[in-house]
């Protein structure tokens, strides 16, 4: 009887450390259902709502924009950028117009105006705007990026035809290429808030199609140096040589708490400034990509929230084969710790 109790007991215990852990668990590549939780939904959407998670995440990644005063009476305005002077813009008098109702009206070069500034300057960058590397069906390298608005009394500017300014920037982790050319945004109408996930985004070749030139100051390292036509984005990017012959599908699966409306996953370069957003598959609940070639050495990475939790997946491949399907389980982070994490890619 004595050992009947024992035995008895240990089973006891075992069930209660069971029930706890299984309490405990943070999500996983296995469903759990909580009680009254958003981890409950894993139904997948056909299109996704502005108001799903997977759109709403980018509010909460990206920094805020860089806010500038300049005086639209001085003959030229400059303005500098992040630290040392590593960014420079500027813009000349009398080369704003403002649009309303489709009716362009020159802006008058009186009062000040209010630029603000995002700048790509690494990989990280472009997964906390949410934002590929990639002309339609062209994958790109991107050298730098920035994100120009300008305003006067609440209203957004443009340049006026025939008119530019000039921005000269430095790219961060590398040397200049001298292959690289400009590459303008192509966005939704009307155009979306900076922090705001724009799936009509495309970057286009600038009408301009001659390589950027630097600029080189003293005791400094080149600038690319670049006059544009256009405000909002803008980069510095040139097209990945690849057969198109040579593309292959990647393809990434997660357990069943992660869905398209919760979950965005990139693929990138680990040796340069290249970032596929993958799609999502409905019919195999899958995220997946076909513009990277064989042989790509890349990274995945997985940003999931829910509720007011993110987590995050990560995978790594040296040599991307033909056909690759990934499981990726990613982990619970602090925003703070995941905004940190995606500073040093």
């Amino acid at each position: 009887m004595k050992n009947a109790s024992k035995i008895g007991y240990i089973l006891l215990i075992g069930v209660v450390l069971g029930a706890f852990t299984s309490c405990t668990k943070e999500v996983s590549g296995e469903f759990n259902a909580y009680p009254n939780n958003p981890l409950n939904d894993t139904v997948w959407a056909t299109t996704l709502k502005a108001t799903d998670a997977v759109n709403i995440m980018i509010n909460e990644l990206m920094p805020a924009t860089e806010r500038f005063t300049i005086n639209l009476e001085a003959s030229e305005s400059e303005i500098k950028v992040g630290k040392a002077d590593s960014c420079l813009i500027t813009f000349g008098r009398g080369i704003f117009t403002s649009i309303e109702n489709g009716v362009v009206t020159p802006v008058k070069p009186e009062g000040s105006a209010v630029v603000q500034v995002f700048w790509i300057k690494r990989t990280g960058d472009l997964i906390k705007s949410m934002r590929s590397t990639k002309s339609s069906n062209v994958l790109t390298e991107l050298g730098v990026g920035l994100f120009v608005s300008v305003t006067k009394d609440g209203k957004e500017l443009s340049i006026a035809n025939g008119e530019k300014y000039r921005v000269r920037v430095i790219e961060t982790g590398s040397a200049p290429k001298n292959t690289m050319r400009k590459f303008n945004a192509v966005e939704s109408n009307p155009a979306p808030a900076s922090n705001v996930t724009d799936p009509n985004f495309n970057w286009v070749p600038d009408s301009d199609a001659s390589v950027i030139n630097f600029y080189w100051p003293p005791n400094k390292p080149p600038y690319y140096d670049m006059s544009l036509t256009a405000l909002r984005w803008a980069s510095a990017q040139r097209e990945v040589d690849i057969n198109t012959s040579s593309k292959c599908r990647l393809t990434a699966y997660f357990g069943t708490n992660y869905t398209n409306k919760n979950t965005n996953v990139f693929a990138y370069y680990t040796k340069q400034k290249t970032v596929v957003k993958l799609d999502f598959d409905y019919a195999s609940r899958t995220f997946r990509t076909d513009m990277l070639p064989v042989g790509a050495e890349i990274k995945i990475v997985s940003l999931t929230k829910i509720g007011n939790n993110y987590y995050l997946g990560e995978k790594e491949t040296s040599s991307l084969s033909s056909g690759s399907i990934v499981k990726i389980i990613p982990e619970k982070i602090t925003l703070e710790k995941l905004q940190a994490y995606l500073d040093e890619i």
